[in-house]
């Protein structure tokens, strides 16, 4: 069986990174034939060493050009290149990029008729109503890398839909759980990028510290599984075992337990509709019951008042306030990052952009969209 063309936008990320050791682990089965990269070129070198039938690679900024390891093919960088890497036609990609810098390029490969694997939880959350719910629930055009969407996958795919009373998705609570509320919105980066479970980004790590990532994990499941917004929920476990958990008519509960590891929703996505060995090349990643203590406790939405502002907008279906929620807290980390702002700032440039842009006429082209994210980008940045 020949292998399986490759694209990974953001190999560099933590999503890449661990994508590039499941496709080396099971090179008999994938191949990387492109990919993008950041600012880590020493990173990307150590890489592109391992895997020698990549024809092109991608980098942010066009200095970083001449750093790169000769390959057998090209090197570019820019945002017109990260398109062109579709012209490779992979069976896959992997889009992992941050933030708004992968919605187009998710949009452009469904329209080519190349499947998705997607960790970037913005391009739904952007572009979920431009794409449909025809598109974006369906399993040969989209499949959810996240740890809880993959969970959700393997659960729901299992269990008939009339079987199902509620859907809850899990949250560690992030950096600043443990705080009162005056402690969290005085926070500042340094506190917020102190993550007690995974190893992340920047932005989500701050975002899963306010919760705002728990409320775009949802508008995700919205759009990924077809879910009626009042079967939606969060339950926040601290010790994340659990990923994702449904509870059935007739009151028991599944759920899916897995350890604390990106690399086997990254599998998972890969390998779908199949399942990897992962644990015969990873055995660390067998899960171990023995010793295990979970807690299980609900969101304090007076806390985390950017998760409540998720679920009323999902009740709504505003979904040009859901474009105003992911592209206002861009802006907003941004700022937090830069040391501009306090944890109460991003809920103020949030909740006003919502406020702001939310049940508006939805944008109808990808133009439209564009402008759109613009003028949000605008308000965001001049509303604190």
């Amino acid at each position: 069986m020949a292998s399986e063309k490759i694209i990974i936008f953001g190999i560099t990320g933590s999503i890449g990174t661990n994508s590039e050791k499941i496709i080396y682990a099971f090179k008999d089965r994938f191949e990387i034939v492109g990919c993008s990269a950041g600012s880590n070129i020493a990173g990307l070198n150590q890489m592109l060493s391992r895997h020698p039938k990549i024809k092109s690679v991608v980098v942010k900024d066009s200095e970083d050009i001449i750093k790169v390891d000769k390959i057998d093919g090209n090197v570019s960088a820019g945002r017109n290149a990260l398109f062109e890497l579709l012209d490779l036609k992979p069976d896959k990609i992997i889009m992992a990029l941050p933030g708004k810098e992968g919605w187009k390029i998710t949009v452009e490969a469904v329209k080519r008729g190349i499947p998705v694997c997607l960790a970037n939880k913005e391009s739904l959350v952007i572009a979920g109503f431009f794409l449909g719910n025809a598109v974006t629930s369906d399993r040969s055009k989209i499949i959810p890398i996240d740890s809880e969407h993959a969970a959700l996958m393997q659960l729901i795919e299992k269990t008939p839909s009339c079987q199902i009373k509620k859907v809850f998705i899990t949250a560690s609570g992030g950096a600043l759980r443990d705080m009162s509320i005056d402690e969290m919105l005085n926070s500042d980066a340094a506190q917020a990028l102190k993550h007690p479970v995974w190893n992340m980004g920047a932005k989500v790590t701050v975002d899963s510290a306010t919760m705002l990532n728990k409320g775009l994990e949802l508008i995700e499941a919205f759009w990924l599984f077809n879910i009626a917004p009042e079967k939606l929920g969060v339950i926040v476990h601290p010790e994340v075992d659990i990923h994702a958990a449904l509870i059935l008519k007739d009151g028991s509960s599944i759920s899916q337990i897995a350890p604390s590891s990106m690399m086997i929703p990254i599998a998972s996505a890969l390998s779908y509709p199949e399942m990897l060995p992962v644990t015969e090349k990873f055995p660390e990643l067998e899960f171990c019951y023995s010793g295990k203590n979970m807690r299980f406790m609900d969101p304090d939405f007076n806390k985390y008042p950017l998760l409540k502002k998720a679920f009323d907008m999902l009740i709504a279906e505003d979904f040009s306030g859901m474009v105003a929620f992911a592209i206002s807290d861009e802006v907003a980390v941004s700022k937090f990052l830069r040391g501009e702002i306090k944890v109460k700032g991003i809920h103020e440039i949030v909740l006003k952009s919502v406020d702001r842009f939310g049940n508006l006429p939805s944008p109808e082209t990808i133009n439209d969209i564009d402008k759109f994210i613009d003028d949000i980008e605008k308000f965001a940045n001049g509303c604190y």
